[in-house]
């Protein structure tokens, strides 16, 4: 059922093209199948830029279940985000099951299925949100998520630390932080790994720009 899901969210043809160019190279059918998100769940897509994943978690949660994509107050100084904001209160103006929440990443809204950060969770580390105290910020996300509800993160690899110039983060340091917080580590997907990424340069660079090393983290909040 889920996989039908996934296939009917990535197949809808009212999705903008450029949305639906992103498709394969990003392997979002994997994707969203590894974050498991299905019909009537409660999804927190936090940072959502334009809402590529916002508009597909909407239609796999379906009319039953809610997206709310959070859009820090503190981020929107960044003209890219601010942008991308017009574009998510678009989707929440067409999708009933879609709201559109400035909170400033500590209070969420309760009773949530999955937590998806993709590619941003670097930016806590970097400061234009706040900066975010990443112990604060994980634990607010395990207050909010039901019993064995899963928390996914997307992110850019670096060989170590976390870097604002590169916009990159070491996988180690995101698992210990989350863990921290009293999550399990459910696993990973490599969909998205790219050895061939010297995890030197920035993100932006050309040759490199959308074909990054990414590491895919699910972790689940425990069930007692």
């Amino acid at each position: 059922m889920l996989e039908a899901c996934v296939g009917s969210a990535i197949n809808d043809k009212s999705r903008p093209r450029r949305d639906r160019a992103r498709d394969v190279r990003d392997r979002t059918a994997d994707v969203l199948g590894f974050v498991g998100a299905a019909p009537g769940d409660r999804v927190i897509d936090l940072l959502p830029f334009r809402g590529y994943f916002t508009r597909l978690f909407a239609s796999v949660v379906g009319e039953n279940g809610h997206v709310f994509a959070v859009i820090p107050a503190s981020a929107q100084k960044i003209e890219r985000i601010a942008k991308g904001k017009l574009d998510v209160e678009q989707i929440a103006r067409d999708r009933r099951n879609v709201s559109v929440l400035e909170s400033n990443g500590v209070e969420l809204p309760d009773s949530i299925d999955v937590c998806f950060i993709g590619q941003n969770y670097h930016d806590l580390h970097n400061g234009f949100l706040g900066p975010v105290n990443m112990r604060a910020f994980n634990t607010a996300v395990y207050r909010v998520l039901k019993p064995g509800a899963a928390y996914v993160i997307v992110d850019h690899v670096a060989s170590c630390g976390a870097t604002k110039t590169l916009h990159r983060i070491d996988p180690t340091i995101v698992r210990l932080e989350v863990e921290a917080a009293g999550f399990e580590f459910a696993g990973k997907h490599d969909a998205l790994r790219n050895r061939d990424d010297s995890h030197l340069s920035s993100i932006f660079a050309r040759g490199i720009r959308h074909h990054t090393d990414r590491f895919i983290f699910k972790f689940r909040k425990p069930t007692s």
